[in-house]
């Protein structure tokens, strides 16, 4: 296993259990002790977790850090590839799409390719770079600066560009939604391009595994009620679902597909 997958797995543990030991995973893993200490280490550097005697805790339940694209893309694999198969089956001839920056609006991307007359406007380097390999799509990137590591657009251009726009569908994606309703984000110049996503569509359809809600992010970008649609996973927490049962937003949930050892 590489280390951004095991640190992405270590992150995850945190997340669903609020602590992890390090025999135990260096088991789960197969890999030595040294080595999990060495990536709680790096990861304690970040301010994503707090070192403990034989393992470590989270560091907070608020998202302040973005991860790097690299390590979000081997986080909750199998619950994003459900999500995405889920909002694919809403994606009709003709729709004009924003796919907004993420994991797991990439893993919906990849289930575009086989589609014909669309057209998909986004901010994501990595969704543009798949999706300009379908001629039958037409592609449209926003424009703005590149931010390294995570790879899309951000900057008032990207976000004025949107304003103009007029679409069927907005995938929004989210790094925190918390219990109150709020939904929020770590990185603050891209609040001005998902709100604006927001305003431009017709539809909103939120994409966010059960691990987003019931945390905190550092922005706000909406409200819950602001969604048309939530596709979510059965790792969202039942006061979550009935949150969004009582603002009357539509809500999927999928089930992962594990692999037949997990």
């Amino acid at each position: 296993m590489l280390a951004e997958e095991r640190r992405a797995f270590l992150l995850q543990e945190l997340n669903n259990n609020g602590y992890l030991q390090v025999a135990e995973i260096a088991r789960r893993l197969n890999s030595s002790q040294a080595t999990i200490r060495r990536d709680l280490f790096a990861l304690e550097k970040e301010g994503l977790l707090i070192r403990k005697r034989g393992g470590a805790i989270r560091a907070s339940q608020q998202v302040t850090l973005e991860l790097p694209y690299d390590v979000k893309r081997v986080q909750a694999i199998e619950e994003k590839e459900a999500i995405a198969e889920a909002a694919e089956r809403l994606v009709e001839e003709g729709d004009t799409l924003l796919l907004d920056a993420g994991s797991t609006t990439y893993a919906l991307a990849l289930r575009l390719l086989t589609h014909r007359r669309i057209t998909v406007v986004t901010p994501d380097l990595q969704i543009a770079v798949k999706l300009a390999a379908n001629p039958n799509i037409t592609l449209i990137c926003t424009g703005g600066i590149a931010r390294p590591y995570v790879y899309s657009l951000q900057g008032w251009q990207a976000a004025a560009f949107i304003e103009n726009l007029r679409v069927d569908k907005t995938f929004l994606g989210a790094d925190a939604i918390h219990p109150d309703g709020t939904i929020s984000n770590v990185n603050i110049d891209e609040v001005a391009i998902k709100q604006a996503m927001i305003r431009a569509a017709r539809q909103v359809i939120l994409l966010a595994d059960g691990s987003k809600y019931e945390r905190t992010g550092f922005f706000k970008v909406c409200d819950l009620s602001d969604v048309s649609l939530a596709i979510t996973d059965t790792g969202i927490s039942p006061d979550m679902l009935n949150l969004l049962h009582s603002l009357d937003v539509r809500t999927i949930t999928v089930e992962p597909k594990r692999a037949e050892n997990d």
